[in-house]
C-alpha cells in the first residue's frame, strides 16, 4: 500500500540529490522511497550506536524547519478531510 506526504520543494530537492548519491553509489535506479528508507536506516542505525545524529539532519536542513513543515502539512491534510 503507498501513502501520499507532502514536503517543501527544498526537501524534495534534497532527498532527489541522496537518491542520486545512492544510484550512483549502487549502479542502479533508485526511487525516492528507497532514499527515505535508506535515511531511516542511516537515522535509526546512529541513534541506536549514539553517534551524532546531527548529520542526518544537516542533510535535510534545520530541524525546526522539518518540524514546521510537517506540522503545516499535517493541519492541511487534517482540514482537507
Amino acid at each position: 500500500m503507498t501513502e501520499v506526504i507532502r514536503v517543501s520543494k527544498d526537501v524534495k530537492d534534497k532527498l532527489v540529490k541522496i537518491a542520486a548519491e545512492l544510484q550512483l553509489s549502487k549502479g542502479k535506479k533508485v526511487s525516492l522511497n528507497e532514499a527515505i528508507g535508506y535515511l531511516i536506516t542511516f537515522y535509526e542505525e546512529n541513534k541506536r550506536s549514539k553517534k551524532d545524529s546531527q548529520l542526518l539532519i544537516s542533510l535535510l536542513g534545520s530541524a525546526k524547519g522539518i518540524r514546521e513543515e510537517f506540522e503545516r502539512s499535517r493541519i492541511e491534510d487534517e482540514s482537507s478531510s
